[in-house]
């Protein structure tokens, strides 16, 4: 499935979502019993779904208008916007300030193609 726009900017071309076929793992910690036993407490990962990072790929490149539009959206406080998919469903989701820089573009072809390859990061909410 890819995303085909984000806070109501339709991309030029649909962006994959990286993070769709990551495994969900079970993690656990493994304690030593005074008597000399382990106890080992398991849990499920948190999903890894709650993570959206958008990438062009080979062919989801946006235009200079689309990114500088991206930009100015994300650009702001408590940024909370819908992202929707190819099949019309969406999720709410907000830029991964903690993920570090948000938007990556990479100049397609030539400087000035005005063509970009991206990795937008974001979070569910």
């Amino acid at each position: 499935m890819r995303a085909i726009s984000l806070g109501g900017i339709t991309f030029d071309n649909p962006l994959f979502i990286k993070e769709e076929f990551d495994v969900k793992n079970v993690k656990g910690k493994a304690f030593n019993t005074l008597n000399g036993g382990v106890i080992v407490y398991e849990t499920v990962k948190r999903n890894n779904a709650n993570y959206i990072t958008l990438l062009s790929k080979t062919s989801g490149w946006i235009s200079k208008d689309t990114l500088n539009n991206i930009v100015t959206l994300l650009d702001d406080l408590d940024v909370e916007v819908d992202l929707v998919f190819e099949d019309n469903s969406s999720v709410k989701v907000r830029p991964a300030l903690e993920k570090g820089e948000v938007i990556m573009a990479e100049n397609l072809i030539n400087e000035n193609s005005g063509w970009y390859s991206v990795t937008i990061k974001l979070c569910r909410t």
